[in-house]
């Protein structure tokens, strides 16, 4: 899958925000913010992880934490 400069792609998305019980995702190349339950994200996850979605399900499926690109661009 190609990734648009910002380094989000159509199935991962940045943790931007965890508040009230949710946390805020940066999805797609827009970084359009979707917000899902913090039950529904794997534990370890804080502000700035990147996680696997399934995003042709509403809500977006959580799929995993990317550790990969989590560790390289934990601040971008």
């Amino acid at each position: 899958m190609h990734a648009d400069p910002s380094g989000i792609t159509n199935d991962r998305a940045r943790v931007t925000a965890i508040e009230d019980g949710h946390v805020v995702l940066a999805t797609g190349p827009s970084q359009m913010p979707v917000r899902l339950p913090v039950e529904d994200v794997p534990d370890g996850t804080e502000v700035g992880t990147w996680l696997v979605l399934e995003l042709q399900l509403t809500p977006p499926l959580v799929l995993g934490i990317d550790e990969e690109l989590s560790a390289t661009r934990r601040d971008g």
